[in-house]
């Protein structure tokens, strides 16, 4: 008899504390997700950082804290984590004890393996009683994002269209003197201001000597990127891996000029994510411009919006001139090649870089150079 009053004790203490776990285990429970960086580089790390806390007397045996997150940010191994990865999101769970009124803070290391826009989202919050017996779910709604910029590549500067690296160059229509770099001195000649003499050599020499200025060039570079990763192409992109090579091309090009003090432009047949037109970026300089570059191509969206002979040719029938252009393809053609001309006629120099499977294999050290065009109109 005393046995089977066990029993019934036991089983009733079993289904009580179930109960209460069940209706009590997620009160007062706060949980927190955010990274500890706003924008990274592609091949960067960050930190994900989860915080729970319990906030009540009754402990939390055991809590399984579930989210998405996007399979090119690859977590590191750790004991209490768990990730299975599918072919867009994998799967995040996180197990957690909590005793009454504690607080557990854990740093997961990321990768960033690719560029791109990525969210937090929801996660789900499990928890049960000591035996498992029963349990309570809750979905919390989270706010946070990390910017995942292409990884500039090395481009060797030599390559881009060079008027605008060489003040010397025969372009007299936009080449000018500039007053604020100074080359030396030279002798008054007739029509200089009395503001351009130069005093102290003019006292050491017992003639008229004024500021001789250097000559500079109206500095801009525009750059073109194809999203077509082949002639003929559909609308979907076959090749994602080429055009994201050609993304971190053209973000590479960017950082080397602007950081010799050039404007950069950057324009291309993609859509920003969201959005249903063409990126186009008119140029400008500083690093907070590229900054914005950088935030613009880390949220491209791999898809064709117009042909690019058509974005070219309504580049080139905008009429802009004394710029230096750098057009990123994967192929080239007589329609191209027709738009180009039509950019050079109207005073620009172009260059066209080709991107080959060869990129791949080399890792981007270096674009294709029999391929690769230069010219400088005078």
């Amino acid at each position: 008899m005393i046995l089977f009053w066990f029993i019934v004790a036991a089983i009733g203490i079993l289904y009580i504390q179930s109960r209460v776990f069940q209706r009590f285990v997620l009160r007062r429970i706060t949980y927190q997700r955010h990274f500890t960086a706003k924008t990274s580089f592609r091949g960067e790390q960050v930190d994900l950082i989860e915080q729970m806390s319990n906030a009540k007397w009754l402990p939390v045996p055991w809590l399984r804290v579930e989210s998405q997150l996007s399979t090119h940010l690859h977590f590191k191994r750790l004991d209490n984590l768990s990730v299975s990865s599918g072919q867009l999101y994998q799967n995040h769970k996180s197990f957690f004890s909590l005793a009454p009124y504690t607080k557990i803070t854990r740093k997961h290391q990321i990768t960033c393996a690719k560029r791109g826009w990525y969210h937090l989202q929801t996660v789900t919050l499990t928890g049960g009683d000591l035996l498992g017996i029963s349990h309570s779910s809750n979905q919390i709604p989270l706010e946070g994002e990390l910017i995942v910029y292409p990884k500039p590549a090395q481009v060797p500067v030599h390559e881009l269209p060079y008027h605008s690296w060489q003040g010397d160059q025969s372009v007299k229509r936009w080449i000018i003197s500039d007053p604020f770099v100074h080359a030396g001195v030279r002798n008054y000649q007739a029509g200089d201001t009395y503001k351009q003499i130069n005093w102290k050599a003019t006292a050491r020499t017992g003639r008229l000597q004024v500021h001789q200025h250097d000559f500079t060039a109206d500095r801009r570079l525009m750059i073109y990127l194809n999203v077509d990763d082949a002639e003929g192409m559909w609308r979907s992109v076959t090749d994602v891996e080429l055009i994201e090579c050609g993304i971190e091309w053209a973000a590479g090009a960017a950082e080397a000029v602007i950081q010799q003090g050039m404007d950069v432009g950057f324009s291309a047949n993609m859509p920003i994510i969201g959005m249903h037109d063409s990126v186009h970026i008119e140029p400008r300089g500083g690093h907070e411009h590229l900054m914005g570059l950088y935030d613009c191509m880390a949220k491209l969206e791999i898809e064709r919006t117009e042909l690019f002979h058509s974005l070219l040719e309504r580049e080139a029938q905008s009429g802009y001139s004394e710029r230096d252009i750098l057009i990123i393809t994967a192929y080239w053609n007589d329609l191209l090649e027709q738009q180009a001309e039509r950019l050079r006629y109207n005073g620009n120099a172009v260059a066209v870089w080709l991107l080959t499977e060869q990129l791949l294999a080399d890792n981007g050290n270096s674009p294709n150079r029999e391929a690769s065009k230069e010219e400088v109109i005078a």
